[in-house]
């Protein structure tokens, strides 16, 4: 009975230690990318959220005070992710909480084209999370995204709010640094 126990609490010891990057196998996604591509990989209410072929490209931009992240993939989605404050780069690994009535700054949205004839989509705006970036450099990005999000247009204090989660993986991104020391900001 003991020995029961004890083995039911390291199984759970163990699932309790695997990270988001390890839930969905962000070095194996890693490892099917080429250069300058990115996977997003978001669940919304438990349902995956792109196509499982998505591959995003777009505009990485690493400012003293902000960072932004603007990514489109073949099928017309997008992520948008802004963020900034002060001393963003001191802290290993990078952490952006996600606030949507606050005064901290940040925004993490995402959609996509649910019907091109009938100029129709479906859009995000996260209300609430964290932005983890479990690796920033030139060679590979790592974010983990928890959190929830409202559905575009209903976004207000009151409205419903869905749980999403998932990674985003960059391989060889192009990164723009404008006033800021990358060695001081990449890990």
């Amino acid at each position: 009975m003991v020995r029961q126990f004890f083995f039911i609490i390291g199984i759970l010891l163990l699932v309790s230690g695997c990270t988001i990057s390890d839930k969905y196998k962000a070095d194996e996604v890693y490892s099917q990318l080429k250069d300058d591509q990115t996977k997003i990989i978001l669940k919304v209410k438990g349902d995956n959220f792109y196509k499982e072929e998505s591959i995003f490209h777009g505009h990485l931009e690493i400012v003293e005070k902000s960072f932004t992240i603007n990514y489109f993939d073949q099928f017309d989605s997008n992520v948008m992710i802004h963020f900034s404050g002060e001393n963003l780069y001191e802290e290993k690994p990078l952490k952006a909480p996600i606030r949507m009535f606050n005064s901290y700054t940040s925004t993490v949205m995402f959609g996509k084209i649910k019907d091109k004839a009938k100029r129709r989509g479906e859009g995000y705006l996260m209300s609430q999370g964290l932005l983890t970036f479990k690796s920033l450099n030139k060679d590979k990005i790592v974010i983990e995204v928890v959190g929830k999000a409202k559905k575009y247009p209903n976004v207000g204090e009151t409205d419903p709010a869905f749980e999403v989660e998932g990674i985003i993986v960059c391989k060889k991104p192009k990164i723009a640094f404008l006033d800021v020391n990358e060695a001081n900001t990449l890990y």
